[in-house]
């Protein structure tokens, strides 16, 4: 009964499959029948212009040519395709050595358990400047670490990935994000006030408490949630002399320290020899650092993954798990077993966001949704609630921020001003909001990687329905908390930033 009960949810390659063909049959019909949204646009002056944006079907000889001449290109160039094999063999080594379950075992005796899943989302959370190394990473790292817990390892790399996705625009520090909301918006605001000084900051005190009270939401509901026995893989528990273990922590703190520090070294500007990894074609320092060209971001993966194979590779062979080379290739081998359904899921998922983009069918959804908002003509706290929903709502259709960012605010920022609102606050509306659907949508990249980890690591019990069962409480308490936020700030009126208020 139990095995009947199992075979009952769809697998995860079954589901992109389905959205594949029912993306080229609705493009088809929204085609016939002309489904079109209006998007807004503001040029340098302050002077909104309108197009219209229709969906393009994939029934045409262009839209098979595209299927047909272009699936295999869109799969190689698929983002996560490159950083989850990357993350594998780092992460991968640090599980197979043992040293990653080591270290967690040593903190779960000092650190009580609500606290560490409480460090563990926000870390999570500030790490998603890199949302590659955060999604990649994290996930297989919650394995570890809820292991030595004994709490539910689904659970744990459900409350990873969902740290991530919802604190994707947020953060504890001013990132590039901070830079791009403002220079996109920038326009828009002219339209109401051209002399408004639109700060880089200017949310910054919502966004830090924002971010905090997120990771204290995610932890409760994990603890909640993950009151039963861990589900553990199959792999034997790895036996080795204390004092070997002891060694090799001591000779891997040396090696990720000097790794630490020639890292650090390379993000600090106007020294002899740094800044290697700073893009020094800006001129602000956040974007040196965060920049979509950024070294460092693009980088940080592959550092820390490095990291992780170069400290594994030590603590193997210091507690005589590695004595040879050859060895060391079964290690990075065995990294990679079992994952052709990963890489199966990865590839029904990239055809699908591939044929989801071309058809404009996304695109075409949020400018209805913005256009709904902006005709109703709301104002105050109806206009912030009905904003948010269709920002979360939006956030099904279109993953990407700066596209979503960039039809809402010419579209709505005027709006917003004529209530009083500042257009910091409304930034901060959307970043909060935009990040929600993340966690539930497959139109985003990374949800892919996230079922794909789930059948990687959890055999037993896996299929699209657990994976949302488990992502529900998760997706319910953060809209909760989110429009808590919102509403109470705007009511209280306290600043949101450095002499920034919700209102004018």
């Amino acid at each position: 009964m139990d095995e009947a009960k199992k075979k009952r949810g769809l697998h995860p390659v079954w589901f992109f499959i389905l959205l594949s063909v029912g993306v080229i049959v609705l493009s088809f019909i929204f085609s016939l029948i002309n489904l079109q949204g209006i998007e807004y646009q503001v040029n340098q002056s302050g002077t909104v212009t309108t197009t219209i944006i229709t969906v393009k079907s994939l029934l045409t000889f262009k839209g098979l040519r595209f299927i047909l001449g272009e699936t295999i290109n869109n799969f190689l160039k698929f983002v996560p395709l490159g950083t989850v094999i990357i993350g594998l063999i780092g992460m991968g080594s640090l599980i197979k050595t043992g040293l990653i379950n080591e270290i967690f075992s040593r903190i779960s005796k000092k650190v009580p358990r609500l606290v560490m899943f409480f460090l563990f989302s926000l870390l999570c959370i500030v790490m998603g400047f890199s949302q590659d190394l955060a999604f990649v990473i994290m996930i297989p790292v919650s394995f570890a670490l809820f292991t030595e817990y004994k709490r539910s390892q689904v659970i744990g790399m459900t409350m990873a990935f969902v740290s991530v996705a919802a604190g994707a625009n947020i953060n504890l520090f001013i990132t590039s994000l901070d830079y791009s909301i403002v220079e996109l918006a920038r326009n828009s605001v002219k339209t109401i006030n051209n002399d408004y000084s639109y700060g880089y900051s200017g949310d910054l005190f919502l966004i830090v408490v924002s971010s905090l009270l997120l990771a204290v939401l995610i932890a409760l509901i994990t603890e909640f949630v993950s009151r039963r026995k861990p589900v553990r893989i199959s792999d034997d528990e790895i036996v080795i002399d204390e004092k070997l273990k002891k060694k090799g922590l001591k000779a891997v703190l040396i090696v990720v320290g000097v790794i630490a520090v020639l890292s650090i070294y390379a993000i600090i500007p106007k020294l002899p020899l740094s800044g290697a990894l700073l893009d020094n074609s800006q001129e602000l320092y956040v974007n040196k650092l965060f920049g979509a060209n950024s070294p460092f971001v693009n980088g940080i993966l592959f550092i820390i993954s490095f990291a992780g194979l170069i400290a594994s590779i030590v603590y193997g062979y210091i507690t005589k798990q590695l004595k040879s080379d050859k060895d060391i290739i079964k290690i990075l081998t065995s990294n990679l077993n079992n994952i052709g359904e990963l890489l199966l899921i990865i590839f029904f998922a990239s055809l699908w966001i591939a044929l989801f983009k071309y058809s404009n069918i996304g695109e075409v959804f949020v400018a209805i949704l913005f256009s709904l908002v902006r005709s109703a003509n709301f104002s105050f706290i109806l206009l912030i609630v009905f904003s948010f929903i269709a920002i979360m709502l939006s956030g099904l259709f279109v993953s990407s921020f700066a596209d979503k960012w960039g039809m809402f605010a010419p579209a709505l920022m005027s709006q917003f001003m004529k209530s009083n609102i500042t257009p910091e606050f409304v930034g901060a509306i959307f970043r909060l909001a935009s990040g929600i659907s993340n966690i539930v949508t497959p139109v985003f990249p990374y949800f892919a990687i996230y079922v794909g980890y789930m059948g990687l690591y959890n055999k037993n019990d896996f299929s699209l329905k657990k994976c949302y069962s488990l992502l529900l409480p998760y997706l319910i308490g953060i809209i909760v908390l989110f429009l808590f936020i919102v509403i109470a700030w705007y009511a209280l009126g306290a600043p949101i930033g450095p002499k920034i208020n919700p209102t004018i």
